[in-house]
Formats: C-alpha cells, sequence, structure tokens
C-alpha cells in the first residue's frame, strides 16, 4: 500500500511538472516567434503544428503502451521531449526560424500524445480500482490549476527572463518529469501484447475492442460531438466578450478565471459524485448540463453571469472527463488498455478541428457570436440526448 502510494506520488509530481513546462512553453514559443518574425499568423501556426500529433500519432502510442513497459515510455517520452525543446531553445537563440524550426515544434509536441496511452494506463496499474476516481480527480486538478494560472506565471516568467530562457527552462522540466516517472515502479506485472503481431493487425484489435465495449464506444462518439460543439467558439471567446458584450481585456480575463475556478470544483466534487451516482448517469447527466450552461452563456449580456454559466460548463465537463478514464481503466483489459485509449482519444479529438473550423466558417459568414455559442451549447445537449439512449446511461457502469 505504501509502495502503491509512493508510486502514483512520483507519477502526480511528473505530470506537475511537466504540465507546467507545457504551459511556459505555450506562452513562451509563441512570443519568441513574433519576437523574431512579427508575424501573427506565425504565431498562430504553431498552435496547428502542435496539434497535429494528436491526430496522426495515437494509435501507434496506444499499440507503444500495450506492447511495452509504461514506465519505459514516460521515461523516453519525457527525455525526448526534453532533447527536442532545447533543441528549440538553441535555434531560438541563434534567431533562426523557417522549414527545421517547425519541424522540430512537430516533434517536440508528439511526445504528448506518444506518453498519453501508457500515462492512462499505468494509472489502472499503481493504483487499486476503488481509488481511481480520486486518483484521476487529482490529476484533473493539477491540469485545471495549471490551466488557470499557467498563463499567468508564463507570461510573467517570460517578461521577466526572456523568452528564449524560459525555452531552456521547460526543457529542464521535462528532464526532471522524467526522472520522476523513472521512479515508479508498479508491483503488478501484466500481460503485454505480442510483439510478434503486425502493426495493422494491433490497429484493428484496438479498434474492435473499444467497438465491443459499447460503454466506451458510445462515451468517444458522445465527447466526438461535445468537442464539436465546444471548439465552435473556444478561439473566439476573447472577441466574444470584448465586441459582443464589449468588455475591457481584464474583465475578459477576470470572466476566464472566474470560469475555471469551475473546473477545479468539477474535479474535486467527482470522487464524491462517484459514491451517489453510476458513472453512465453522470457522464450523460453533465452533458446535458453542459449543453444548458453553453446557450446560458450565448444568451447572457453581463460578465458574471458568463462567467457562472462559463463555471457551470467547466464543472460539468471535468466531471465529465475523470468519470470517464476511470470508467475506461475499470472495464477494459490491461493487456488493450493502450490502444483503446488511443483510439478513443483520437474519436473524440478528431471534432476538434471540424467545430474549430465549421466556428470560423460561422464567423466569417457574419453569424453573431452568441448565436454560435446557443448553436455549440445545442449541440452539446444534443450530444447528451444522444448518450441517453445508448449503454452508457445503463445502469450497469455504477461504481
Amino acid at each position: 500500500m505504501i509502495k502503491s502510494r509512493f508510486n502514483f506520488q512520483f507519477l502526480w509530481l511528473s505530470f506537475t511538472v511537466s504540465t507546467l513546462g507545457d504551459w511556459l512553453l505555450k506562452i513562451a514559443l509563441p512570443i519568441a516567434i513574433y519576437q523574431l518574425t512579427g508575424s501573427g499568423a506565425q504565431m498562430a501556426l504553431i498552435y496547428g503544428i502542435q496539434f497535429l500529433p494528436w491526430l496522426f500519432i495515437s494509435v501507434f502510442s496506444g499499440i507503444m503502451a500495450d506492447r511495452f513497459e509504461e514506465r519505459q515510455i514516460l521515461f523516453w517520452g519525457n527525455l525526448g521531449a526534453a532533447l527536442a525543446t532545447s533543441c528549440l531553445a538553441i535555434l531560438v537563440y541563434s534567431h533562426t526560424t523557417g522549414f527545421w524550426f517547425y519541424l522540430l515544434i512537430f516533434v517536440q509536441a508528439s511526445f504528448a500524445p506518444l506518453m498519453h496511452p501508457a500515462f492512462q494506463s499505468i494509472i489502472a496499474r499503481i493504483v487499486d480500482s476503488t481509488r481511481l476516481y480520486k486518483a484521476n480527480a487529482s490529476l484533473q486538478v493539477v491540469d485545471n490549476t495549471l490551466s488557470l494560472i499557467g498563463p499567468m506565471v508564463g507570461g510573467l516568467l517570460t517578461a521577466i527572463i526572456a523568452p528564449q530562457l524560459a525555452v531552456s527552462i521547460d526543457a529542464a522540466s521535462f528532464l526532471l518529469a522524467a526522472i520522476l516517472s523513472f521512479a515508479v515502479h508498479p508491483s503488478a506485472k501484466r500481460q503485454t501484447a505480442l510483439i510478434s503481431e503486425s502493426t495493422v493487425s494491433a490497429i484493428k484489435a484496438g479498434f474492435v475492442a473499444s467497438y465491443q465495449n459499447k460503454i466506451v464506444w458510445y462515451g468517444a462518439l458522445l465527447f466526438f460531438w461535445t468537442n464539436l460543439g465546444t471548439n465552435m467558439f473556444a478561439a473566439n471567446f476573447i472577441y466574444f466578450m470584448r465586441h459582443s458584450l464589449h468588455t475591457s481585456v481584464s474583465i475578459a480575463g477576470i470572466t476566464m478565471g472566474l470560469a475555471g475556478i469551475g473546473a477545479i470544483i468539477g474535479s474535486l466534487a467527482t470522487p464524491w459524485l462517484s459514491r451517489h451516482f453510476s458513472a453512465g448517469t453522470l457522464i450523460v447527466g453533465t452533458t446535458l448540463l453542459a449543453g444548458i450552461g453553453l446557450v446560458g452563456v450565448g444568451l447572457s449580456h453581463h460578465f458574471l453571469s458568463v462567467a457562472a454559466f462559463y463555471a457551470l460548463v467547466n464543472f460539468c465537463g471535468n466531471v465529465n472527463a475523470v468519470v470517464f478514464f476511470s470508467l475506461r481503466q475499470t472495464v477494459i483489459p490491461q493487456a488493450i488498455l493502450g490502444r483503446v485509449v488511443s483510439v478513443t482519444r483520437m474519436i473524440s479529438y478528431a471534432s476538434i478541428p471540424i467545430g474549430s473550423f465549421l466556428g470560423a466558417g460561422l464567423v466569417a459568414a457574419h453569424w453573431p457570436l452568441a448565436v454560435i455559442i446557443v448553436v455549440a451549447g445545442m449541440i452539446r445537449f444534443g450530444a447528451g440526448v444522444f448518450g441517453w439512449f445508448t449503454p452508457l446511461n445503463c445502469s450497469s457502469t455504477v461504481n
């Protein structure tokens, strides 16, 4: 029990350090690019490049998680991220941009999706099934807290020490995360996928396992529609606050900060909620409630009401995430969990660029952002209605 507790503490620390480093890089790298090129378009290009690996690498990373020791994947993945980030720092120091610079950004961004299935799988090995909700919730609290304060800390640090040095510090954070992840020692051995199995067969097995477990499959489809609705307006939220509600930049920032508190509360509340409601009821119910919250955001005329409704959306979204992660770790066999994680992640993430392009198209067609947000809320509510009539909402998913 003590060893298991320390294993999770090392994993938690590794996740915290690497996530903090991620936020530092998200702020420092675009600022460095802007200082070098003066181009806002190239700043935007960075975000697109950093998202691409989640679409193209996820399936293969799931195979790795099922074939090899997760601890080794986390160690070498963080070490690779440290090396790639160090190379980025050298290019920034030397004022070098161009093809190789953006290729290196893609390589650096590839390590996160490479490690994600292994990270999800190792949690199920070092944490007792009765404590999965609490463990996943504590990780989500870190993610949400850093999402809340990360931009502020990253921006302040970048302003004080210059973006070049901030990128170097991020490289050091990945190195520390690698050392911490190597300290994790799962006591139980697991059955791994056969190395001799072909890549095509391994990918097919991941899709088949995901599809055969209807709870996990319909959960992934529900998140596909949820992400579609959310990303129709996410990139334009500040624009909505500034030009639709006519707030200042500081008020827009305060609104996002207040809304972020809802995410933290949602993560903290999930273990308690999971003891009183079935997993399916929580996922479907919070999806419906989040849809209503988004409609409320679109219909609001004051920043406080926007913050309240958006906090509700974030609360529901984080309950959703913690419950689904814990449910998936419980019902999927360890030998194929990595591939199921990667397949379901790929399905749910596939709608993110679709939602972004759809939202951009509606803005270009002169749709009011308030209307776009209401439509997004209706899509998210519709996803909850869809989930209500699937096996995801059945009573067998009680924790």
